[in-house]
């Protein structure tokens, strides 16, 4: 399966970005995840695949990191080529993003900016993947 994450602008900051670099080079070594810099959410809508795609909202279910890690494994066993993520701007995304959407997941239920949340997605999506394959960081 291969990961796409379609975000709105780019990662300005450079605390933001080695961080956010560091982990998807960590999941790259188990999924293949890349990072797709949209301009806006016109350009975004061009991107979304045909096939699964997740949006990103505070409204969406919320899950622990063992129920994300979960939550891949079933999306691998499944069979899917493609999981598409869908980061928005400041406003959030667009109802024609959300209704492509398959499914909403929330990623805190407090607003995060979007650099801070491709981080929180990133290190989750590490986290899930090491608890799968049974690696130590995940502790709890």
């Amino acid at each position: 399966m291969h990961v796409d994450i379609l975000m709105i602008g780019k990662v300005s900051e450079k605390s933001y970005k080695t961080l956010v670099e560091q982990y998807i080079t960590r999941c790259r070594a188990r999924l293949p995840i890349d990072l797709v810099f949209c301009r806006d959410l016109a350009d975004m809508r061009r991107r979304l695949p045909p096939d699964e795609v997740v949006a990103l909202d505070e409204r969406g279910s919320c899950m622990t990191s063992r129920e994300v890690a979960d939550w891949l494994q079933k999306k691998i066993n499944a069979g899917r080529n493609r999981l598409t993520f869908c980061l928005g701007p400041a406003n959030g995304l667009d109802m024609e993003v959300k209704k492509a959407a398959t499914e909403t997941i929330a990623l805190s239920r407090m607003t995060l900016n979007h650099q801070l949340a491709l981080l929180v997605l990133s290190e989750q999506l590490y986290r899930g993947l090491s608890i799968l394959f049974g690696e130590p960081y995940h502790k709890a």
